[in-house]
């Protein structure tokens, strides 16, 4: 009972998190808008004040003080999440480790390795395939004019999101089923090693291969963020925010 009731409140405390961030968020969107619409109509009027933040947050209030309470409650009942001071575990370490012990891969291993493979290639390739058009979009100078940044935003997010997600897709169901594939392969290195036990064969001693790849991927990582960055200066990204940035600061907090 004492488990159960403790997974209630974190499970809970979770989702009013999360609703509360979604909720501000909404606000703040919210705000912005009518500020704009405002803004159009009335060009001096204040489009941020705190009457309106007031508003937006009234309803927000309820869920907060929920939020709160349930905290606290966790805090006085000492709930804690019974994993988290074990160590993660890691399904590919662990492969790796067993797999050393192996004198001969199965043919299980071997097709279960071949499909990591491609499906590792498979969704990186589709991750580079859908970013394509959002780089093709945002490399455009025409897509983004100087003059009016909220319809350059909207119409970025029109076409190059829905890509972004898409390729983020990619990657996940890539390494859910890669996932699934290790666990496969893991469970073959355990009955080959029986296996090669009952047979009376051990495994020759393997040299350690220094790990490349994940030195790759932040050099790779590393190099199209400097793309992109280089992208926003050439489209005029950056002079569009710096221009926005200065209006906030001198409308909204003053400075100036």
């Amino acid at each position: 009972m004492q488990v159960t009731r403790n997974r209630i409140l974190l499970i809970t405390q979770s989702l009013l998190c999360v609703a509360l961030v979604v909720m501000l968020a909404m606000s703040a969107i919210g705000i912005y808008r009518d500020g704009i619409a405002e803004k159009q109509e009335n060009p001096l009027a204040w489009i941020y004040t705190r009457e309106k933040v007031a508003a937006a947050l009234k309803p927000i209030l309820p869920v907060f003080l929920l939020a709160v309470g349930v905290t606290v409650a966790c805090a006085v009942l000492n709930v804690r999440d019974e994993n988290e001071n074990k160590p993660v575990q890691d399904i590919e370490l662990n492969r790796d480790l067993v797999r050393s012990r192996v004198a001969e891969p199965s043919e299980a291993m071997r097709k279960e390795q071949a499909l990591q493979k491609k499906l590792l290639y498979g969704g990186w390739g589709g991750f580079a395939l859908c970013l394509l058009p959002a780089l093709l979009y945002m490399t455009n100078a025409e897509h983004f004019p100087n003059d009016d940044l909220e319809q350059v935003i909207g119409a970025m997010a029109a076409h190059v999101f829905p890509w972004i997600i898409l390729a983020l897709a990619c990657l996940m169901v890539s390494a859910v089923l890669q996932e699934k594939s290790i666990r496969r392969e893991y469970d073959a290195i355990m009955a080959r090693i029986r296996e090669e036990k009952a047979a009376g064969i051990q495994a020759a001693p393997k040299s350690e291969e220094p790990v490349r790849s994940l030195r790759v991927l932040r050099w790779v990582l590393l190099a199209v963020a400097v793309v992109f960055i280089i992208i926003g200066i050439r489209n005029g990204s950056m002079t569009a925010v710096v221009n926005k940035a200065i209006r906030i600061c001198t409308e909204c907090v003053g400075l100036g």
